[in-house]
């Protein structure tokens, strides 16, 4: 399915009465391919349902089952767009150099723009994504995130500054006071949704593992002294994880699943790993 966002078409009228026709046409085009090669690269993955959503900044593909991809494989999806376009620069590069057609410098441009800006590690952007990838191969995924975020803020917070400084010299640039206003409002979204997102890849899990039929796990030992929502913050979306929970002196008390630590959650609140130990232990008594 194809959306359109409410501002598209405002921009593109915005854009004709200022002068921009025919770079207009030729960039989303090469907008829509890069989205479109994101797909094929899912799809070859194994990766199914899509969405397409046409914003003023481009385009934004939405694989429905994207959620489940391991860290590499996001890392692929995400950089096949920025390398698909890249790779047309290069070759209407090489045409331009030994044909001298315009056209053929404008298809460059174009995609060179594409490819680096997509590049660049802010979200929404295919670097945003890029980014928290490669972060997430080595860490775990809700450390990645927030790393990723921080980082996209700053380059928003950035952008922003130029913007300013180019309308005091008189000098507006609408695109990228557009695409401050996008960064920094995906950066937010990103924030605030973590703790839903890896409540979603727990539920989902379930039924991945039904599918392939296994699951790797993943144990770690945690302070009795934490909170659930820290200890959710922790949990590898790809593996099955057991926390086994230890005092002060390193003593085994219990050991927790993670579909526990969502139930926890459901029931009692933010409490403490102790806390909650202890009204197990207070139920299992009644």
């Amino acid at each position: 399915m194809i959306r359109i966002s409410k501002l598209f078409i405002p921009y593109i009228i915005l854009l004709i009465i200022l002068g921009f026709k025919g770079e207009l046409v030729i960039s989303f085009v090469f907008v829509f391919l890069h989205e479109l090669m994101h797909y094929l690269t899912a799809r070859i993955l194994g990766f199914s349902g899509f969405d397409i959503e046409i914003l003023p900044i481009g385009a934004v593909l939405k694989v429905k089952d994207l959620d489940e991809a391991s860290a590499k494989e996001d890392l692929i999806i995400s950089l096949a767009g920025p390398i698909f376009n890249l790779v047309i620069a290069a070759i209407f590069y090489t045409l331009f150099i030994l044909y001298n057609i315009p056209y053929f410098h404008l298809i460059y441009r174009s995609n060179l723009a594409l490819g680096i800006f997509n590049l660049i590690p802010a979200f929404p952007l295919d670097g945003g994504r890029a980014f928290r990838d490669i972060l997430s191969i080595k860490t775990i995924y809700r450390k990645a995130n927030e790393i990723s975020i921080k980082v996209s803020m700053v380059i928003g917070s950035v952008f922003m500054f130029i913007y300013f400084v180019s309308v005091y010299a008189n000098r507006n640039n609408f695109t990228l006071g557009l695409i401050t206003i996008f960064i920094l409002i995906s950066s937010i979204k990103e924030k605030e949704r973590i703790v839903y997102l890896i409540m979603g890849y727990i539920i989902k899990k379930k039924y991945r593992f039904i599918k392939r039929g296994y699951v790797e796990n993943r144990s770690i030992s945690i302070f009795c002294d934490k909170n659930l929502l820290s200890v959710l913050g922790i949990i590898d979306k790809n593996k099955y994880n057991l926390f086994t929970i230890l005092d002060e002196n390193m003593s085994l008390i219990e050991t927790l699943y993670e579909e526990e630590i969502i139930e926890a959650i459901k029931a009692y609140g933010n409490i403490s790993l102790s806390e909650y130990i202890e009204i197990k232990k207070l139920k299992g008594t009644l």
